[in-house]
């Protein structure tokens, strides 16, 4: 009894299996009904040493934050290194919506001027950066090649389960 249903399970999945696609389509949907904002593209990247922060996740996440919400940024990265005074800050933004002289005021203004900025630096780009999200309508295509995917032999399995 106990080979028969084994034997009906194996032929069970090998009927279960067909041949998959090449190329498979995924759709992302986001399920917000959050107010779209326009895509920030950065067209300079002001580079600051901020002095008072205390914790990458705490002070970097209300910088960050506060940064991007005037509607100019697109990303702000920190070199943190703990029990350094100060801390190496990257301020991609879009320069014909927000300028180098607000962002600083924001910062140095913010949690009762807790922060100062020692050094700033402000360079032009030419590309711009993303943080890997991807818009609620975006389709992904996925390929997978057969050579990289490869099912057992579950013919020469099963014949073993059952003989044995």
């Amino acid at each position: 009894m106990k080979k028969l249903s084994i034997l009906f399970s194996g032929v069970l999945i090998l009927s279960a299996c067909s041949s998959e696609p090449k190329e498979v389509l995924l759709r992302t949907e986001k399920g917000s009904t959050e107010e779209k904002k326009a895509p920030v593209h950065s067209t300079a990247v002001l580079t600051l040493e901020v002095e008072g922060m205390t914790c990458e996740m705490g002070c970097g996440g209300s910088i960050r934050k506060e940064l991007k919400a005037t509607g100019g940024v697109e990303r702000v990265k920190f070199n943190f290194v703990e029990g350094d005074d100060k801390q190496k800050t990257y301020v991609y933004f879009d320069e014909a919506k927000v300028s180098e002289k607000e962002l600083k005021s924001i910062i140095t203004t913010m949690n009762e001027k807790q922060f100062t900025i020692s050094k700033d630096k402000v360079e032009k780009t030419s590309e711009h950066t993303t943080e890997g999200s991807t818009s609620s309508n975006e389709e992904v295509l996925v390929k997978m090649d057969e050579d990289n995917f490869k099912l057992p032999n579950l013919l020469g399995i099963l014949k073993d389960l059952v003989l044995n």
